[in-house]
């Protein structure tokens, strides 16, 4: 969905520090006020060429265990997992920059910014934080960024188009299924981590029950007996930050740290592999895409144009945890 631009607002400078902002901004038709965005920022395509504001102090470990460890150690020594160009922010001088507090692992900490604004830019310069725990979080986010950046019609015509979109995913799923299918969701799996905060959330409006978490809860870690203990109908792997590839290059490590040979999933062949770098974890406009992959997932038979919609970012794994 693309919206056009707003006409009152045209020379304020934005810069973003996370991948959802960037997407908000742009969902809100303000793409050519963006100055700079953080170094993660991949969505929509033609911003990936603006100047990176951000970087990644972990390197490039070999697998998700070993990006698992180093985050850790950076954090135990309380070190920034990103660094923040204060340079180039003291150069393009942005009106706004958005950024967020509730995720020190997802993008610059909000004390980091708070630093570097006392540090480079003048009190010209506004923050906006957004910190979401649930659906109704990510949409007052992108309507406060809305309001902020003088562009509330183009949010409330996105805001439109999603309460059309859920309507439809609840009246499909009321209309053609009579049984809730349990749900796990794994958000990383070295440790294995289950995803919480809207995806729970999620899980219920696309008519499934959430196993291991809880609404508006951030993930958890769980041990191998956690696992154990329950039997899902679906399993569906989205681990933050990494693309469907890179997540389909690392079965072995997947088939070692959980236990899929114990549930229906696994019996049944209801195990997905998604883009958990586009999908479910940017709190943003394409959480409601997300959504919809979530509904094929249980659903595939009531909603099939979501695989022809959404096919290249997610495999169903067959027997045997195949491709």
């Amino acid at each position: 969905m693309t919206l056009p631009p707003q006409t009152k607002w045209n020379s304020k400078k934005i810069g973003t520090l996370l991948p959802s902002a960037t997407e908000i901004v742009c969902i809100l038709g303000l793409e050519k006020n963006l100055v700079g965005i953080s170094h993660e920022c991949d969505f929509p395509v033609s911003v990936t060429g603006l100047p990176k504001l951000t970087s990644s102090s972990v390197g490039k470990p070999s697998n998700s265990e070993a990006i698992h460890q180093s985050v850790e150690s950076l954090l135990k020594n309380s070190l920034s997992v990103y660094d923040l160009d204060l340079d180039l922010l003291k150069t393009l001088k942005p009106d706004y920059l958005i950024t967020q507090d509730l995720c020190d692992v997802c993008a610059v900490s909000f004390g980091q910014v708070k630093d570097a604004c006392n540090k480079v830019l003048n009190s010209n310069t506004k923050i906006i934080s957004l910190r979401p725990m649930n659906l109704k979080d990510i949409w007052e986010d992108i309507r406060t960024v809305a309001q902020e950046l003088d562009a509330i019609s183009a949010y409330e015509e996105f805001k439109e188009d999603v309460d059309r979109r859920i309507d439809y995913i609840s009246k499909k799923v009321v209309e053609n299924n009579k049984t809730k299918r349990s749900v796990l969701t794994i958000e990383w799996y070295g440790p294995v981590m289950i995803g919480g905060l809207w995806v729970p959330e999620m899980i219920e409006i696309a008519g499934g029950k959430y196993l291991l978490t809880t609404p508006g809860e951030k993930a958890i870690t769980v041990t191998r007996d956690n696992l154990l203990s329950i039997d899902p109908d679906v399993v569906i792997i989205k681990p933050c930050g990494f693309k469907l590839d890179q997540t389909l290059e690392e079965l072995e490590l997947l088939k070692k740290n959980i236990p899929f040979k114990n549930w229906k999933a696994y019996q049944n062949n209801n195990i997905f592999v998604v883009d958990g770098n586009a999908y479910f974890n940017r709190p943003g406009p394409r959480i409601m895409d997300s959504l919809e992959i979530l509904s094929y997932c249980l659903h595939p038979n009531t909603f099939p144009e979501f695989l022809e919609k959404y096919g290249l970012s997610l495999r169903q794994l067959k027997s045997g945890l195949k491709v």
